[in-house]
Protein backbone atom coordinates (compact mmCIF):
# COMPACT_ATOMS: atom_id res chain seq x y z
CA UNK A 1 0.00 0.00 0.00
CA UNK A 2 2.80 2.30 0.68
CA UNK A 3 4.64 1.93 -2.20
CA UNK A 4 1.72 2.30 -4.17
CA UNK A 5 1.24 6.09 -2.29
CA UNK A 6 4.79 6.54 -3.29
CA UNK A 7 4.71 5.54 -6.95
CA UNK A 8 1.25 7.74 -7.13
CA UNK A 9 3.17 10.87 -5.60
CA UNK A 10 6.26 10.35 -8.03
CA UNK A 11 4.14 10.32 -10.73
CA UNK A 12 2.61 13.44 -9.82
CA UNK A 13 5.45 15.41 -9.11
CA UNK A 14 7.26 14.39 -12.35
CA UNK A 15 3.41 15.69 -14.02
CA UNK A 16 3.66 19.09 -12.21
CA UNK A 17 7.18 20.14 -13.26
CA UNK A 18 6.61 19.63 -17.25
CA UNK A 19 6.84 22.58 -18.83
CA UNK A 20 4.39 24.23 -21.46
CA UNK A 21 5.71 25.11 -25.24
CA UNK A 22 5.45 28.30 -26.10
CA UNK A 23 4.46 28.30 -30.29
CA UNK A 24 7.90 29.21 -31.66
CA UNK A 25 6.35 31.63 -34.15
CA UNK A 26 4.11 33.47 -31.85
CA UNK A 27 7.33 34.25 -29.74
CA UNK A 28 9.29 34.93 -32.91
CA UNK A 29 6.48 37.74 -33.82
CA UNK A 30 6.12 39.45 -30.89
CA UNK A 31 9.56 39.94 -30.25
CA UNK A 32 9.54 40.92 -33.85
CA UNK A 33 6.84 43.36 -32.72
CA UNK A 34 9.17 44.67 -29.63
CA UNK A 35 11.68 45.66 -32.09
CA UNK A 36 9.62 47.15 -34.10
CA UNK A 37 8.07 49.43 -31.50
CA UNK A 38 11.90 50.32 -30.84
CA UNK A 39 12.49 51.35 -34.45
CA UNK A 40 9.32 53.29 -34.79
CA UNK A 41 10.72 55.44 -31.68
CA UNK A 42 8.34 54.38 -28.99
CA UNK A 43 10.36 54.78 -26.48
CA UNK A 44 10.09 58.38 -27.31
CA UNK A 45 6.66 58.46 -26.71
CA UNK A 46 5.40 58.16 -23.24
CA UNK A 47 2.42 56.24 -23.55
CA UNK A 48 3.90 53.90 -26.33
CA UNK A 49 7.17 53.55 -24.04
CA UNK A 50 4.70 52.25 -20.94
CA UNK A 51 3.16 49.62 -23.48
CA UNK A 52 6.30 49.01 -25.25
CA UNK A 53 7.91 48.14 -21.31
CA UNK A 54 4.50 46.60 -20.32
CA UNK A 55 4.88 44.33 -23.64
CA UNK A 56 8.47 43.28 -22.87
CA UNK A 57 7.97 42.57 -19.18
CA UNK A 58 4.83 39.79 -20.55
CA UNK A 59 7.40 38.04 -22.92
CA UNK A 60 9.55 38.02 -20.02
CA UNK A 61 6.60 36.12 -17.99
CA UNK A 62 5.55 34.11 -20.52
CA UNK A 63 8.78 32.52 -20.92
CA UNK A 64 8.70 31.62 -17.03
CA UNK A 65 5.12 30.35 -16.74
CA UNK A 66 5.32 28.52 -19.77
CA UNK A 67 9.10 26.75 -17.85
CA UNK A 68 7.01 26.56 -15.39
CA UNK A 69 3.94 24.59 -16.69
CA UNK A 70 1.04 27.25 -17.02
CA UNK A 71 -0.74 26.93 -20.05
CA UNK A 72 -1.75 30.83 -19.64
CA UNK A 73 1.51 31.34 -20.62
CA UNK A 74 0.22 31.55 -24.38
CA UNK A 75 -2.48 33.89 -23.32
CA UNK A 76 0.20 36.21 -21.42
CA UNK A 77 2.33 36.26 -24.61
CA UNK A 78 -0.58 36.90 -26.62
CA UNK A 79 -1.36 39.95 -24.61
CA UNK A 80 2.64 40.47 -25.08
CA UNK A 81 2.16 40.88 -28.89
CA UNK A 82 -0.97 43.43 -28.47
CA UNK A 83 1.36 45.89 -25.92
CA UNK A 84 3.50 46.13 -28.71
CA UNK A 85 1.24 46.25 -31.47
CA UNK A 86 -0.39 49.43 -29.85
CA UNK A 87 3.37 50.83 -29.12
CA UNK A 88 4.15 50.60 -32.85
CA UNK A 89 0.76 52.48 -33.16
CA UNK A 90 0.96 55.31 -30.62
CA UNK A 91 4.41 56.21 -32.05
CA UNK A 92 2.90 56.41 -35.54
CA UNK A 93 0.57 58.81 -34.69
CA UNK A 94 2.47 61.12 -32.54
CA UNK A 95 4.60 60.98 -36.00
CA UNK A 96 1.70 61.45 -38.45
CA UNK A 97 0.37 64.45 -36.20
CA UNK A 98 3.70 65.82 -36.43
CA UNK A 99 3.78 65.65 -39.99
CA UNK A 100 -0.15 67.12 -40.23
CA UNK A 101 1.05 70.32 -38.23
CA UNK A 102 3.85 70.91 -40.60
CA UNK A 103 1.62 70.12 -43.87
CA UNK A 104 -0.97 72.87 -42.33
CA UNK A 105 1.53 75.21 -41.49
CA UNK A 106 3.29 75.22 -45.12
CA UNK A 107 -0.85 75.51 -46.08
CA UNK A 108 -1.44 78.67 -44.49
CA UNK A 109 2.05 80.22 -45.39
CA UNK A 110 1.14 79.69 -49.14
CA UNK A 111 -2.27 81.21 -48.53
CA UNK A 112 -1.06 84.06 -47.07
CA UNK A 113 1.46 84.52 -49.57
CA UNK A 114 -1.32 84.91 -52.03
CA UNK A 115 -2.16 83.37 -55.56
CA UNK A 116 -0.44 85.37 -58.28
Amino acid sequence: MMKELMMALAVLGLAGCTSVQLPADRLEHSEASIRGAEEVGASGVPAARLHLQLAKDQIDTAKKMAAAGEERSVLVLARAESDAELAIGLAREVSVHADALRAAEDLKAVRDRGTP
